[in-house]
């Protein structure tokens, strides 16, 4: 019975919800004990706890509200459960006393629809209480959940008093809904009538429309608000910023407000959000140190920090790195019951896949519980940039017999598996099928993969058909058709790509490279000093070399 040792506030304040090992115990240590009878509002935090706890649970705290002299307030926390539960409640409540100003709050955030809203918005309006600001505010709250834009608006204007908690219902609505100029523009408006002091939850609602938008010019003006204001210290604020300047590929902006915060400071969100600014800078090294030092600092990551860091893993081939990630997943029960988030099951699927480690890849996606059409691509074009070409069509196939509907991502997975495997028919089946069956419109890398593909088994004739098939959408598949011209040492046809290039305006160095070293060859001088000259007039500058990652130690 430890549970009983905890406070009733304690337990209150718990963001999770309770469970039955907790609040039954603790439901029959109050009654035992005749504080049940004796404190109203023990029986109230009873009331409200069984609203939040899981379903199964709801059916107890019905019974608690014959118990009081005064049922209101327990009526108001028995409407926290869900909807279908709390309106019959909440027409005995109006049986037998008048709604107050926290009888409506709850039903407006639980209301299914918008006709229930509004409904209940007419109710409050009788009652008297629609522009009382603790009903106003959850009112604007439901109104914009439902996009209910115009109707919010009138709202706000009628109210003659606004605090804080009322702008914020606005701005953050309107971020949420993705209007990000009305919010922009309650935010400006909340500043210049300055009668009202701006929260922590301002400016990570406004913030969160700068990160949307990539505004990093206005988020700086917002940062140097809020250390005017006092605000650079408060976690939720600070994680809002890294945020931001990560998703603005400001990650030395992003570092400074990590590393501001105190290491006792910080939360999971924050080592999230700083670890996602890694990964969009593509700092892949910078993100497996910083989950090492999460650990050391041993807070428990979650799918959030999995999805982020294996990633890191792919791109620099640290296959023993995300094994132990992988290893870590398991021990930590964000794999419960063989299942895992989805978001982190494709990244360890796709670490492994871009590592070479196929079979482990197919071991993740076959745990894989619920898979979503990433799930698929990844594994299909896994299959393919290995050559495994008939593994990759048969996923595919299993994928449409699953009722999965591809994307164009999937289509490129399987037009690579046929052009890696020298499936030809295959290959312009499915260019067929994208255009009339899956009504999809072919882009540049789908019309360059046949190309591509064709040109591989020699069939340069229907290559040239295909690159003059994609028009001005594949005019970069030119570039594809040179280099299988050049492959197959057919200089006309390479001459006449290489003209066709230049009428494209190719922009890319590819290309350019691949005609100068036809001509190089060749020993034709002449042309080829002519086509570096034409590179310098357009500023054509030769792609840097790539490199190869592997695992030394």
């Amino acid at each position: 019975m430890a549970a009983l040792r905890v406070p009733l506030r304690a337990i209150l304040s718990r963001a999770a919800p309770p469970s039955a090992r907790l609040l039954l115990p603790l439901h029959a240590h109050l009654v035992v004990s005749g504080r049940l009878a004796a404190s109203p509002a023990a029986l109230t935090s009873l009331v409200s706890l069984y609203a939040r706890a899981p379903a199964a649970l709801h059916r107890h705290a019905i019974p608690l509200l014959l118990a009081p002299t005064d049922p209101l307030p327990c009526y108001n926390a028995a409407l926290l459960l869900p909807h279908s539960l709390a309106l019959p409640l909440f027409r005995r409540l109006r049986l037998a006393h008048s709604p107050d100003a926290f009888s409506f709050p709850p039903l407006f955030s639980s209301a299914p629809s918008p006709p229930h809203l509004l409904a209940l918005h007419a109710l409050a309006l009788r009652c008297g209480l629609a522009h009382d600001l603790f009903c106003a505010s959850a009112l604007l709250r439901g109104c914009l959940r439902f996009g209910l834009t115009d109707h919010a608006h009138r709202l706000f204007d009628e109210l003659t008093d606004r605090d804080v908690v009322v702008w914020n219902a606005m701005v953050n609505g309107f971020a949420k809904l993705g209007c990000f100029d009305r919010a922009t523009e309650c935010f400006r408006k909340m500043r210049a009538e300055g009668e009202v002091e701006i929260s922590s939850f301002t400016v990570t609602g406004i913030l969160s429309v700068c990160t949307a938008t990539a505004d990093c010019r206005r988020g700086t003006a917002v940062h140097g608000l809020l250390v005017k204001s006092g605000f650079d210290k408060e976690v939720s604020v600070c994680n809002a910023l890294i945020d931001l300047y990560g998703k603005c590929h400001q990650v030395d902006d992003a570092t400074r407000v990590f590393e501001a915060l105190a290491e006792s400071e910080k939360d999971l969100f924050t080592w999230n959000s700083m670890l996602s600014a890694l990964q969009y800078s593509a700092d892949h090294a910078g993100t497996t140190r910083l989950f090492a030092r999460m650990r050391r600092a041993a807070l428990w990551p979650d799918a959030v920090t999995v999805a982020a860091v294996l990633p890191a893993c792919a791109k620099t081939a640290a296959l023993q790195v995300g094994r132990k990630v992988h290893g870590y997943i398991v021990t930590s029960g964000l794999a419960c019951d063989g299942a895992m988030d989805v978001f982190a099951c494709n990244a360890l699927a796709d670490m492994y896949a871009k590592s070479g480690g196929l079979d482990e890849a197919r071991r993740v996606f076959d745990w894989t519980r619920q898979r979503d059409v990433a799930s698929w691509n990844i594994m299909i074009d896994g299959y393919a940039s290995h050559g495994h070409g008939q593994e990759a069509l048969e996923l595919f196939h299993w994928m449409i017999e699953e009722g999965l509907v591809p994307d164009e991502v999937t289509l490129l997975g399987a037009l690579s598996a046929c052009s890696h495997s020298g499936l030809v028919e295959e290959g312009k089946g499915f260019l067929k099928r994208m255009k009339e069956e899956f009504r999809l419109e072919p882009q540049l890398e789908h019309y360059a993969c046949v190309t591509d593909m064709l040109g591989r088994a020699g069939r340069l004739d229907e290559a040239r058909k295909v690159v003059e098939e994609a028009g001005d959408v594949g005019a970069g598949a030119w570039r594809t058709y040179l280099a299988a011209c050049r492959m197959h040492g057919d200089k006309d046809r390479a001459e006449e790509a290489a003209r066709m290039m230049m009428v494209a305006e190719e922009s890319g160095s590819g290309g350019w490279v691949l005609l100068a070293n036809t001509y190089g060859s060749e020993g034709n001088f002449e042309e080829l000093e002519e086509v570096r000259g034409e590179m310098k007039r357009r500023g054509v500058q030769k792609a840097a070399p790539g490199c190869s990652w592997v695992e030394v130690g």
